[in-house]
């Protein structure tokens, strides 16, 4: 007892605890020096400039201890380091000056690093879903385009006369321009698929933070009241503290982790991201008309327009994900069970009105459980796959395949008569014991399956009958030792227990 209470007084605290404890601190004591005056102009300076500086420095040894994060953090740390340098420059000037004049150079540091985060959170976005993901895509537009639009109106429509010899006016719009790229970027990486990990949510937090001040910063360099040291150096500093917390954490490696599925889920929580979305721009106008009776219709219209379109494509694509869903089995990408009783029940219609001949197979992997007992269930699902893919390769031009169940997989043969249905059986159950199956980099495993064949007519004539047929002749198959085909008369020979 005594040696696990001493082990766990001196156990230390996770870097990335570290980081969240240091920023009150740090920022406390950078507002009581501000308080004193220029008395410490210089420790205020340094502090202010720490949050850029550690998160500079959380970067790099994160980029150090995971090699796939290496580039986006590298990235990142460029823009700390672009960050750390104009605040230095701004408050070396403000030392000297006493007023730094706006815009100054300083500023560009402060623009140069907005590209360089864009880039490393487009490179982690690029990682975390390497195909086209049409769906957060959409979402991230619909985000984007509201959020540019309330930019608009609150900072770059008052500034309308923007021209190269007004170089104050130019700076003060190319903040919320950098702003919006973070915002395209950001909502396609906050939208999109992937874990929902703690260092996402912190990288979250970060740009919701900088965004803030940052729209608040161009507002008041606009309007002239601006003054260093007010409350949007709690939200900068604070943004960038919780981002180097970000990086340190034990999820950061999951941040890059390619997704599991290509769309994702529409959540109530995504929903109502989009629904807010799509009506800030009306609700803006209607704010503005109330406010100054001059409302920028010709924008607002073009933008909910816009909107309305996206939203529309978003919903589309739910629709079409969720039919998809419920035909299509994620895993193998064969036709769900409930298609291929839909579709059996139209076919043993349309056979009992023709006459035609109706066959069906029911097939199940032998000693499946094996399988994912020795291998993992990744080695079963690759198994499972494999199967997939070795049926459809071996069945004819019309013949319907779907996964029916675990380890079973049935096939829809229209047009067949019992003997065609046996040689298509004994084809398929060749072809998936005639090369082994790899389950792992440099593993192999010999599969068989169990095969069982019904007719239509020899069964009955519902497609309830034909199904049961088939299921039977499937159980013959594995009772007389698996690796075969069984039909009608097998099932017969079948002694009953």
């Amino acid at each position: 007892m005594s040696s696990t209470l001493s082990v766990a007084a001196t156990r230390r605290p996770a870097a990335w605890h570290l980081c969240l404890a240091a920023a009150p601190v740090v920022i406390a004591l950078y507002y009581w020096l501000v308080s004193l005056g220029g008395a410490w102009a210089g420790t205020q300076v340094a502090l202010y400039a720490s949050a850029n500086v550690t998160l500079t420095a959380c970067c790099l040894v994160a980029a150090r201890r995971h090699r796939p994060l290496r580039l986006p953090l590298l990235l990142v740390a460029g823009s700390g380091v672009l960050s750390a340098a104009a605040d230095l420059i701004f408050y070396f000037l403000a030392l000297v000056q006493g007023e730094v004049a706006y815009p100054s150079i300083a500023d560009l540091g402060y623009l140069g690093a907005y590209p360089l985060m864009a880039v490393g959170l487009l490179v982690v976005v690029r990682r975390r879903t390497p195909g086209w993901d049409g769906a957060s895509g959409i979402d991230a537009a619909i985000v984007a385009v509201s959020a540019g639009y309330l930019i608009y109106e609150v900072v770059i429509a008052p500034t309308m006369s923007v021209t190269t010899g007004n170089v104050t006016t130019l700076v003060s719009v190319a903040y919320p321009v950098g702003d919006l790229m973070l915002i395209m970027v950001g909502a396609r990486l906050m939208l999109g698929a992937g874990p929902r990990t703690a260092a996402l949510r912190m990288l979250g937090g970060y740009l919701g933070l900088v965004l803030v001040a940052d729209t608040m910063y161009s507002i008041q360099s606009l309007n002239g009241t601006y003054q260093a040291g007010n409350y949007l150096d709690t939200l900068w500093m604070g943004g960038s503290f919780l981002l180097a917390a970000g990086v340190l954490h034990p999820s950061a490696r999951r941040l890059v982790a390619p997704s599991c599925v290509v769309t994702p889920d529409a959540t109530p929580a995504r929903l109502a991201v989009l629904a807010l979305a799509a009506v800030l721009a009306p609700a803006t106008m209607v704010i503005q008309h109330l406010r100054t009776g001059e409302p920028h219709v010709a924008v607002a219209g073009l933008v909910c327009t816009v909107l309305f379109v996206l939203v529309l494509g978003r919903m589309a694509g739910l629709v079409r994900a969720q039919r998809n869903a419920a035909i299509i089995d994620g895993l193998t990408g064969l036709r769900s069970r409930r298609y291929f009783e839909e579709s059996l029940r139209a076919e043993a219609a349309r056979s009992a009105r023709s006459g035609a001949d109706l066959g069906m197979l029911l097939l199940d992997v032998d000693h499946f459980k094996r399988v994912n007992d020795t291998y993992g269930h990744h080695g079963g699902d690759r198994v499972l796959v494999e199967v997939a893919h070795r049926i459809s390769q071996l069945v004819r031009p019309g013949d319907l395949v779907a996964r029916y169940g675990g380890e079973e997989f049935a096939i829809l043969l229209p047009a067949t008569d019992p003997e065609q249905a046996r040689v298509i059986a004994e084809r398929v159950r060749g072809g998936m014991a005639a090369a082994p199956v790899a389950v792992g980099d440099t593993r192999l495993h010999r599969l068989t399956v169990s095969v069982g064949v019904a007719g239509l007519h020899a069964a009955g004539d519902e497609a309830d009958q034909l199904v049961l047929a088939a299921d039977r002749a499937l159980y013959a198959a594995k009772n007389a030792g698996r690796d075969r085909v069984a039909g009608p008369a097998d099932v017969e020979a079948v002694p009953v227990s």
